[in-house]
């Protein structure tokens, strides 16, 4: 996992899942950047309002990117001061492909069953 921010006037810890931190860096540089500046504002203020975040179910959230093509990042609340982003993917549908939830699902349970 990676930590973003030491900072500890944040109101969430956000932490990369090592598995979606590598689907994270074969983004185009410009998308990751964008992509940091939502981690930043979710640590900051605890969620993303539309058009940048939305929610997919009771446990998903996704962040929106919106910059040649439409990107994602699927995360979820470990409690009330973690957040941990679990996948990210080029989005290419209309909705958010069913694969991509369940692989973000699949790795939540992984964090839950730790916890």
């Amino acid at each position: 996992m990676l930590l973003l921010c030491n900072n500890e006037d944040v109101k969430k810890k956000v932490e990369i899942d090592i598995r979606a931190g590598k689907e994270l860096k074969n983004f185009p540089k410009e998308v990751q950047a964008r992509f940091v500046a939502m981690f930043t504002i979710l640590e900051r203020d605890g969620y993303l309002h539309l058009p940048y975040g939305k929610r997919i179910n009771t446990q998903l959230f996704e962040i929106r990117i919106k910059y040649q093509g439409q990107w994602r990042s699927l995360y979820a609340y470990l409690d009330k001061f973690w957040v941990i982003i679990l996948s990210a993917f080029l989005k290419k549908t209309q909705k958010t492909p069913i694969k991509e939830i369940k692989k973000a699902l699949n790795r939540l349970k992984q964090y839950q069953e730790v916890i």
